[in-house]
């Protein structure tokens, strides 16, 4: 009865823990996507995630009109996702967007589930996740040249492979990659990239080098920023290089900070400079 007191303890005191940085994060804004790495968190538990992401360029590549004035975005982000089984992930994300063209209000919501194939922690010799999302995007988002999404409704199947190395228990380093296939209900169908290493130092000190990119497969080959109606129809592409340092603070989660910069681009915002805090709390109700 005492043990089991002391957990219900435990869990509350997480959840309220996590409860207080999530309204915090709300203070200070938020934001981020769906899961990507292809390992799962512990089976009946919970992975809570916050952020915000202040981002900010002067310029739409190949735009016929050029912004008049530098757009300085800012977007918060908040997702929930549950193992129910070995093999079975969900994920749900809501994001939220102050932009010079939209005043703060929803930009997206979307759903995800994944399965795992293949789980290099259980001896197979990598890991291997399959998953498929659905994401509405609101009428405002979708005319904003700052939302990187195709239309209101965006389908997307991605595919991600990782190995992950670990001593005494924790991850000491890791490395994946993820290859999507999307397409929304109006225009071109589109690719992703993305390459992570990650190394764990002492199982506190986390540091993160990663690659994307997004490359749109539609005709247009020119940007209407006065006049835009989403990238679903523009041949667009781009590739952002990131670095992030995580402080892993045990039962009561990781906090971390996120730069990232946009080396090359085509038919959209270039040279973007990405600025994230982000939160992420595992915990369990049971």
């Amino acid at each position: 009865m005492i043990k089991k007191c002391a957990l219900i303890s435990n869990v509350t005191n997480n959840v309220i823990f996590g409860i207080t940085l999530i309204g915090f994060a709300c203070v200070i804004d938020q934001g981020w996507t769906l899961h990507t790495k292809p390992w799962f968190g512990d089976i009946y538990a919970f992975e809570l995630d916050s952020a915000f992401t202040y981002s900010r360029y002067h310029k739409v590549q190949d735009a016929s009109v050029q912004l008049r004035h530098p757009s300085n975005d800012k977007l918060y982000s908040l997702d929930l996702g549950f193992t129910p089984s070995d093999y079975v992930d969900i994920d749900a994300e809501v994001e939220f967007a102050d932009t010079p063209r939209q005043s703060f209000g929803w930009r997206s919501i979307a759903l995800q589930g994944r399965y795992l194939w293949l789980n290099d922690v259980e001896g197979d010799p990598c890991s291997l996740i399959s998953a498929l999302n659905i994401r509405e995007v609101s009428k405002h988002s979708v005319r904003d040249v700052s939302s990187p999404y195709h239309y209101y409704l965006n389908f997307e199947f991605n595919t991600a492979i990782g190995k992950e190395w670990s001593n005494k228990g924790a991850w000491t380093m890791r490395t994946y990659g993820l290859g999507a296939l999307g397409m929304a209900n109006r225009g071109s169908p589109w690719l992703k990239g993305i390459g992570i290493w990650e190394t764990n130092l002492f199982d506190r000190h986390r540091f993160q080098l990663g690659i994307e990119g997004y490359f749109g497969l539609g005709d247009k080959k020119h940007v209407d920023v006065d006049h835009f109606h989403g990238w679903a129809k523009v041949h667009h592409q781009s590739i952002d290089l990131a670095v992030a340092y995580a402080y892993h603070m045990q039962i009561w989660g990781t906090f971390g900070l996120r730069y990232a910069h946009r080396i090359f681009a085509k038919n959209f915002p270039e040279h973007v400079n990405f600025i994230t805090l982000f939160y992420h709390l595992p915990f369990s109700l049971f």
